[in-house]
């Protein structure tokens, strides 16, 4: 029941479209940390969930002090694929869902990815920056930031600034521009920039914000700022490719003797020289079941 679970998710992050890969890749982590959690809640704090529990989530979540960022520089890729919370993953990837839609739809599905990171990034490093640079957010430096929402704030940047007159459908309100569903995001979030709950968070997706209409600029003067990333990423995925190959290379151990070994090889080559001589004379569909099989087989050795 599970292998066939996994067997699936896997296909779906393989062949899948940008957008559904960037959902599973966040639900499968929020499900690793919800697990956790439930474990540690179960046994009461154990020693063992509470330290598993601390390590994943201090090593996947951005630091916000410029130190403790170059000591774990690989957050600032983690943080944007963590979530804590449900109702904060729950928003963030049927936002995503909506409208990363939509910017495939007017673009390029290559576009998608390459996004979502340069809006993590770039939310990221303008946090830090200001944190380091305002001595008013120095108490916040010690809160770690996690969530997707610069990036998936990027993706709604860009799409209204792509396509600014299309419309969306909106529950009780009807059809809007998606300049204006844009525009109420970003007021939403200058707002609550003074929010003390999310202060990192909320400067992040305006950082977010910047870089979905920097890169939508540059898309429309001919710049594909998504090209230099979608060929690391082939690069990254041919080399797991190799990888994996290498890892399920089996190496087969002859058990006969040498005499029984070239024997036996020689009576297959006559039995394939036969079934091949029957092609020249009678077609591939005179064969039968049997000698198609031999065929096929010796066709993959």
């Amino acid at each position: 029941m599970v292998n066939p679970v996994i067997e699936d998710i896997k296909q779906k992050i393989r062949n899948g479209n940008p957008v559904t890969r960037l959902i599973i890749i966040n639900v499968a982590v929020f499900l690793t940390i919800s697990v956790l959690h439930i474990f540690l809640f179960i046994t009461g704090g154990a020693t063992f969930f509470n330290s598993l529990f601390n390590f994943i989530k201090n090593n996947i979540s951005l630091p916000l002090s410029i130190q403790g960022f170059l000591y774990k520089p690989w957050t600032i890729i983690t943080y944007m694929f963590t979530h804590i919370e449900l109702g904060h993953i729950f928003w963030n990837m049927i936002t995503l869902f909506w409208f990363g839609q939509i910017l495939s739809n007017y673009s390029s599905e290559k576009k998608i990815i390459p996004l979502y990171l340069l809006g993590g990034i770039a939310g990221a490093l303008i946090t830090i920056l200001l944190f380091a640079i305002f001595p008013i957010f120095e108490p916040y430096r010690i809160m770690p930031m996690v969530g997707a929402s610069a990036g998936v704030t990027a993706i709604i940047i860009a799409s209204a600034t792509l396509v600014p007159n299309f419309q969306m459908n909106m529950l009780l309100i009807g059809p809007v521009k998606l300049i204006y569903v844009a525009l109420f995001v970003l007021f939403i979030d200058v707002l609550n920039v003074a929010s003390y709950s999310n202060i990192g968070g909320n400067i992040a997706h305006l950082g977010g914000a910047l870089m979905g209409y920097i890169f939508i600029v540059q898309y429309k003067k001919g710049k594909d700022w998504s090209i230099g990333i979608n060929r690391i990423l082939d690069w990254l995925g041919g080399i797991l490719k190799i990888f994996k190959k290498n890892k399920l290379k089996v190496v087969h151990r002859r058990s006969v003797s040498d005499e029984e070994y070239n024997y036996n090889k020689k009576a297959n080559q006559q039995q394939i020289d036969t079934i091949l001589d029957k092609i020249s004379k009678s077609g591939y569909e005179s064969l039968s079941k049997s000698e198609k099989e031999i065929l096929f087989k010796a066709s993959n050795k």
